[in-house]
């Protein structure tokens, strides 16, 4: 589906332009779908001068509203079945409030859609393209609100690098195959696996953990920020204690580098997936640390399927999910 963020952003910086203009951003999901908004949060953290933004869990943000919540904020949901009750609450406080809901759904007949006054879509594609998920959707609206609302200098390069997105990540999923068969066979018995990353990749390494290992294959897993890592998470380092790194291309690199070279040192069983070596700083320069997120998500996504096979533990299987009161 065919999004025209220029209008959509034009339209909702005029909306309140007599009231003194959008002056906060909250995206508020649950679980990989909060994950998947991070890296536009993270994007407006960097980026923009007088722009708030905050992610929050949906539940939270229900129950614990920021004060500066109010009608000149605009509030960012999803959920891929658009029935999260959760996010389907914080997009209805939006409404509520007098704030701009964008709902960002992968059905237009969803609960969650009918509480958006802009309502984003992406599901149904002919064929999955990493450019049109909902991450890329988020940081696409993210992108285009900061460059109407306050100018943003790499705009071009960024659009740029949307544009070869698809094609970097078929090529960085295809060199990743045969790693990721070996990492399946390395780790389809083990019980515990670390994920570690830092910056715009951070939300992947949530993702991993909680979505994949914990949820979806049932192996006990921790999200480590590479720049906490000296900070307590690297005592359980040992030669039997699996770690995955992903290595970003940008301003984050030397904390993943730094953390790296110590399991190297102490540990034994550590893969480590550099950005470089899957092409990620082709995205350009100054946008490929932004854009990076999209191509780890692509790669993992061969590296959680080879794991699922390697395991016979099928992604689809849940013991409570779906399945019982919760």
């Amino acid at each position: 589906m065919y999004i025209d963020y220029k209008k959509v952003v034009s339209e909702i910086l005029d909306s309140r332009k007599e009231t003194g203009g959008i002056h906060n951003i909250y995206f508020a999901a649950c679980g990989g779908s909060k994950a998947g908004l991070t890296t536009a949060d993270f994007f407006l953290k960097c980026e923009a001068a007088r722009l708030e933004s905050h992610v929050y869990t949906a539940k939270e943000f229900v129950l614990c509203p920021p004060r500066a919540f109010d009608a000149n904020s605009i509030v960012v949901t999803l959920s891929a079945s658009g029935t999260t009750p959760e996010a389907v609450a914080a997009a209805r406080a939006a409404r509520e409030m007098g704030a701009v809901s964008i709902a960002i759904v992968g059905k237009q007949d969803s609960p969650l859609a009918r509480e958006g006054d802009y309502v984003f879509y992406n599901g149904d594609e002919p064929k999955y393209q990493y450019s049109t998920c909902s991450m890329a959707i988020a940081l696409k609206f993210a992108v285009e609100l900061l460059h109407q609302s306050e100018g943003y200098s790499h705009y071009e390069e960024m659009q740029k690098g949307f544009g070869i997105l698809d094609d970097v990540i078929a090529k960085a999923r295809e060199y990743a195959e045969a790693g990721a068969i070996r990492f399946a066979q390395e780790h389809k018995e083990d019980k515990v696996l670390h994920v570690m990353a830092t910056g715009a990749n951070y939300n992947v390494a949530y993702t991993t953990t909680t979505c994949i290992l914990m949820e979806c294959q049932w192996i006990h897993s921790n999200p480590i920020h590479s720049g906490e890592f000296f900070h307590g998470p690297f005592e359980v380092v040992d030669k039997e204690v699996p770690f995955l790194v992903l290595v970003g291309v940008g301003r984050e690199r030397e904390m993943d580098e730094r953390a790296v070279a110590f399991l190297q040192k102490y540990g034994k069983r550590v893969t480590v997936l550099d950005g470089k070596e899957y092409g990620i700083d082709i995205l350009g320069d100054s946008v490929s640390e932004y854009l990076s997120p999209l191509v780890f998500t692509g790669v993992l996504s061969r590296y959680s399927h080879r794991l699922a096979d390697a395991r016979n533990h099928s992604v689809a299987v849940r013991r409570y999910m779906w399945h019982v009161p919760y």
